[in-house]
Order: C-alpha cells, then sequence, then structure tokens
C-alpha cells in the first residue's frame, strides 16, 4: 500500500469514527427543544407568579393601613379598588359600602359598584348604581360611557340619548360619548345628526374606528 492510499484510508476512518448517528442527533435536538420550551413555560410562570404576589403583597399593605385606621375612607377606597382589579368582587362590595355609609354620595364609590356589576352581568343592579353617580356629578364621563355602552347593547337607544347627550354636552371633546350619541342617532332614524355626531368623534380621536364605520354605514366621507 502506498503512503498516499494509506494517508487516504486513515482520514477515511477517522471521519467514520467521529459522525454522530442520524437517530442520535435527532434526539438530541429534540431533546434540547424540550429543553428551551420548558424554560419558556417556566418563565412565563415566573412572570405570572411574579405579578400575583406584587397584587397579594399591595392588598396586605392596604388591609393593614385599613386595621390600623379603620375610619380613613380614602384607604378603604384603594382597598376596595384593589380588591376589585384581583376580581375579589365580594371583598371589593363590602368596602365600598362601607365607603358609602359613611358618604351615599361618594361617586368612586357608586361607579366602581357599578363597574363590578357589569363583570357580573347584574346589570340592573349596575344601572341604578350608574345613574346614582350621575344625579351626584352629571358630568361624570366615564359612568354616562358605561351607561351609553350598556344600552346600546341592549338596543335601548332613546335611554343611551338620555344617559349621554346632557354629559357630551358638558365635556365635547368626549370621543367615546360622541360615538354613543351618534350611534343612537342613527338608530333612531337621524342620520344627519348621527353623522355629525361620528364627525365630532374623529376631531377629537382621528383613529377612532367605531366612528369610521358609523360614517362608512351612513355613506358619508369623513
Amino acid at each position: 500500500m502506498t503512503e498516499e492510499t494509506e494517508a487516504a484510508g486513515a482520514g477515511t476512518s477517522g471521519s467514520d469514527a467521529d459522525a454522530i448517528p442520524l437517530w442520535l442527533a435527532a434526539l438530541v435536538l429534540v431533546l434540547l427543544l424540550a429543553v428551551m420550551l420548558a424554560g419558556g413555560w417556566m418563565l412565563r410562570g415566573a412572570f405570572d407568579g411574579s405579578s400575583t404576589n406584587e397584587s397579594q403583597l399591595e392588598i396586605r399593605e392596604k388591609e393593614a393601613r385599613v386595621e390600623a385606621a379603620p375610619e380613613d375612607m380614602l384607604a378603604r377606597l384603594e382597598l376596595a379598588f384593589a380588591y376589585q382589579q384581583a376580581q375579589r368582587y365580594r371583598e371589593a362590595i363590602e368596602n365600598y359600602d362601607v365607603v358609602l355609609a359613611e358618604d351615599p354620595r361618594d361617586t368612586a364609590a357608586l361607579y366602581n359598584k357599578g363597574v363590578i356589576y357589569i363583570e357580573l352581568d347584574l346589570e340592573d343592579r349596575a344601572e341604578d348604581h350608574l345613574w346614582d353617580v350621575l344625579e351626584v356629578d352629571p358630568g361624570h364621563v366615564l359612568a354616562a360611557s358605561a351607561l351609553g355602552r350598556m344600552y346600546a347593547d341592549r338596543g335601548h337607544y332613546r335611554s343611551l340619548l338620555e344617559a349621554v347627550r346632557p354629559v357630551v354636552e358638558a365635556n365635547p371633546s368626549a370621543a367615546d360619548l360622541q360615538y354613543l350619541v351618534g350611534l343612537a342617532y342613527e338608530n333612531l332614524g337621524r342620520k344627519d345628526w348621527a353623522a355629525a355626531r361620528y364627525r365630532l368623534a374623529l376631531k377629537y380621536v382621528p383613529d377612532m374606528e367605531e366612528a369610521r364605520e358609523g360614517l362608512d354605514r351612513l355613506g358619508e366621507s369623513q
């Protein structure tokens, strides 16, 4: 055998010895993917757990404040809202009720109870509390918007106007309310008035998709 033949043979022998079988490479790839996926789930769980822990810590801190000063209605409002954000609705309502026992006209407690009742699909209770807000504060944009959306879902467009129109006249830059009034007019057959309200909504929020769609339905340009 020549030296060239021996060298070639040696090279081939080393390559075969170092090569990884295809089945082993595939197995390694599968294992790597499994580790990466598991790591991703663990990381996501860590973030979710961190958020939950922060919420629980915040609630405990606010509970301690209320326990130390039960007469502090602002602290109780903050505790109630923390419960509400954590979807602990029963505890939130209990604390809002304490505030309302002290001051039945507290719009924050009234409004937030209304929002909770919407979340719980107790719309009659929500409606009562949101109207109570507007009786105390006739310009309360959030209460009017919540009522307007609720009436729009029911198809009660005259009630929508009753709730929203006085508030939007006091707050013309409230694009959401302008849109809701436009929606009511559209469904009550006042297309020209509806178009005017949709344009007002777009004046204040130019990328408001709902208002654009309203104009499209009416065959009107922006």
